[in-house]
């Protein structure tokens, strides 16, 4: 699991934008981040703890162990108004411990495509994408990984401009995003237009799974090329060329409630699944406060 492997930990300690913690038991070991939003009143309302992926369980880990970390998780976001674990993989068989050491489950979609073959793939697809995918590629639409950091700057700006018009929910700094593609950890596959980026995704990537981390498209601009629609694929055919069995899409939203993201994944043939997610609140006080702020500004909370 690419977000708690030691690549991820390097990667997250070298940022100053955010406060990386780590805690371990013999057959157990967890990592993630403590972030806040710029600003000093939203700054200090924000504060949140989050474990991307899940804590890492070994087969031979005790329940009195998987305590033990939950504990120790604990100790080290205390300063943070709640702890956010995200899950990747199915923790049903523990979540009798995380609700006993105050992690209430909360449920959440994901939905992740399998990446077997070219003709198993586009034989899972509605037909509409595979129309989208075909018209994209014959409007002379280029993908191919950033060459520059100028390029990561110019899918940076059309990100911002869709988490502040669409998606409204906090983002990375630049740092982030300027960090891991020096790095090296994250690729950026992007969509070319007459030479303009009009899409782009951030990938990171394990032995087995490539996690779309973030991304987004200016499909209405450019319906012929389909931007969203053509990463997507492109992203699958790469996966299978390097031998990589899932395309983890990270996250589909609430079940229950109508999500139009959702509805986009599951037409490629993925499969959707509910792994969930944890929280702990910290600060009962501050969270309420918090949520109120946030809601006032417009802004999600919880992300």
């Amino acid at each position: 699991m690419f977000f708690q492997s030691n690549t991820a930990l390097t990667f997250f300690s070298s940022l100053n934008c955010v406060k990386t913690f780590y805690v371990a038991t013999p057959n157990t070991h967890v990592m993630g981040y403590v972030q806040r939003e710029k600003g000093r009143l939203k700054g200090w309302f924000s504060r949140r703890a989050v474990i991307l992926g899940g804590p890492v369980i070994g087969e031979n880990a005790t329940e009195d162990e998987v305590e033990e970390l939950l504990g120790k998780l604990r100790k080290v976001t205390k300063d943070a108004i709640y702890t956010e674990i995200r899950c990747e993989q199915d923790y049903s068989a523990y979540r009798h411990i995380f609700e006993r050491c105050g992690f209430e489950y909360q449920p959440h979609l994901n939905v992740k495509i399998a990446c077997d073959s070219i003709a198993d793939c586009l034989s899972r697809m509605d037909a509409n994408r595979r129309r989208q995918i075909k018209r994209a590629v014959e409007s002379g639409v280029e993908v191919r990984y950033a060459r520059s950091l100028d390029e990561v700057s110019a899918f940076y700006t059309l990100l911002c401009n869709h988490y502040k018009t669409k998606v409204r929910k906090p983002l990375f700094q630049w740092e982030f995003f300027e960090k891991i593609f020096a790095s090296g950890y994250g690729r950026y596959l992007l969509a070319f237009k007459n030479d303009r980026v009009i899409g782009g995704m951030l990938q990171v990537s394990d032995h087995e799974t490539v996690y779309d981390y973030y991304a987004c498209g200016l499909d209405a601009q450019y319906p012929a090329e389909s931007p969203s629609v053509i990463l997507y694929w492109e992203t699958i055919i790469r996966a299978i060329r390097s031998t990589q069995t899932t395309f983890d899409t990270m996250g589909a939203g609430t079940p229950g409630v109508p999500y139009g993201v959702r509805d986009f994944k599951l037409r490629f043939g993925g499969e959707l699944v509910e792994h969930g997610r944890y929280l702990h609140i910290n600060n009962t006080y501050l969270y309420s406060i918090g949520k109120l702020y946030f809601s006032i500004k417009s802004i999600h909370f919880l992300h």
